[in-house]
């Protein structure tokens, strides 16, 4: 008999929470069994307004997922979007010997690693992910992996994701409040990175673009690590808004308005024409589909600007040979992709999970979730750098050895 086991990702978002549900069988790739989503309640400007609110939020998506997919679970991966976390850098340096040089071991690197991240970390913060971005050794001999190089001084640049402890603790405890457990927390932009992206797109040089309601994530990506993250504060909502205000419209139907009708227009020559009736108090009003696509150009426009501007911060704009890859809601806008492939001159597309899936149309909508899903399944937190990389047991055990000799001896 296959044994079966489900795995089940949570990302709250600004306005929406996402669920999704991994059937993992022995032997068998994991399968997506069921994705959900529910507008956010009881989460207010980057904090818990409402525990109560926010617990029946969960209880009722999750609850829901287990009926639609006939399954069983009790632990969730719990992700966070861009609006509740902060990027930073830290650095740090130690000395290896006070005389000469000593071939750098793991536990040299752990040591450096975690006291840049006790450096940039404030105390009523979590951290969520640390990322070396490279290591320096005697000043001038940069490495991706330090392992085994000789030098005297040693140092490292990280690039760490924190969260404050309270806000994390009152989710958690809402989490725990609808009946559910919580295995882990993280990023939910970079859970969908893993799960969009190949380790070839990593290694040649990728953004991943993930937008979101509220806020959008540009992430990027070099020699398999990740190098930068900007958060940029425009999302699917602010277009909504734009329809909303302009048209005259209640903002839930300037939403459905904005999926069914708005695109992005390239040309002046590309402006749709055509009439949507619109159910006002009076009965149905004409709105030309082109006032719809006027009301939104202006703040993508201003989005164009963000994500040029995160491209000159990071510096990587010459070396991303994989290109752009465009995540989540906001992405699925008509002409958006093209739009931001000619503003940025790299070539864009669609992120593509590879997961299999029955019955659902667009897996990628759901990509933050599912990647907080599949991170469990293989009982790790999404990370970009190894050192444990020497092949046979053996020669793992032979080469602990050398280390701890060079440590103590």
């Amino acid at each position: 008999m296959i044994k079966e086991k489900v795995f089940c990702g949570l990302d709250i978002g600004s306005q929406r929470i996402k669920a999704s549900l991994l059937k993992v069988s022995r032997g068998l790739p994991p399968q997506v069994i069921g994705v959900a989503q529910l507008d956010t309640r009881g989460v207010q400007e980057s904090s818990v307004s409402d525990l109560g609110e926010l617990s029946d939020c969960i209880h009722n998506i999750l609850t829901g997922l287990i009926k639609k997919a006939d399954a069983k679970f009790k632990n969730i991966s719990l992700g966070l979007g861009g609006h509740l976390i902060e990027k930073r850098t830290s650095a740090a340096l130690i000395p290896l010997m006070d005389k000469g040089s000593k071939a750098i071991t793991r536990f040299d690197i752990k040591k450096i690693n975690q006291q840049a991240c006790l450096l940039g970390v404030n105390l009523d913060e979590k951290l969520f992910h640390h990322f070396p971005t490279r290591y320096v050794v005697d000043g001038f001999n940069v490495a991706i992996n330090p392992l085994g190089l000789y030098g005297h001084k040693f140092e490292v640049d990280m690039l760490l994701v924190v969260a404050k402890n309270n806000l994390i603790n009152n989710i958690i405890k809402a989490v725990n409040h609808s009946g559910f457990e919580v295995e882990s927390t993280s990023f939910s932009s970079l859970c969908a990175a893993e799960a969009c992206l190949s380790e070839k797109e990593k290694k040649d040089g990728c953004a991943f673009l993930s937008i979101g309601a509220s806020s959008s994530d540009l992430i990027f990506f070099k020699e398999g690590l990740l190098k930068d993250i900007v958060v940029i504060p425009y999302g699917g909502d602010h277009l909504t808004m734009k329809i909303s205000t302009q048209l005259h419209l209640p903002f839930d139907l300037a939403e459905d308005i904005k999926r069914s009708y708005a695109q992005v227009a390239l040309s002046e020559e590309s402006v749709v024409k055509g009439e949507i009736l619109v159910k006002r108090d009076k009965g149905y009003v004409p709105i030309e589909q082109s006032e719809v696509c006027q009301a939104i150009m202006p703040t993508v426009k201003e989005f164009i600007v963000q994500i040029q501007q995160g491209f000159e911060q990071a510096q990587m704009a010459n070396f991303l040979n994989a290109g752009i890859v465009v995540s989540g809601g906001g992405a699925l806008l008509t002409g958006l992709i093209e739009y931001i492939e000619k503003a940025v001159n790299l070539p864009t597309r669609m992120g593509k999970i590879s997961l299999e899936s029955k019955r659902i149309s667009n897996p990628s909508f759901y990509a933050a979730s599912l990647g907080l899903a599949q991170q469990i399944t293989c009982h790790k937190a999404p990370s970009l750098f190894s050192t444990n990389k020497d092949g046979a047991p053996i020669i793992r055990f032979t080469n602990r050895v050398k280390e701890f000799y060079q440590e103590y001896f």
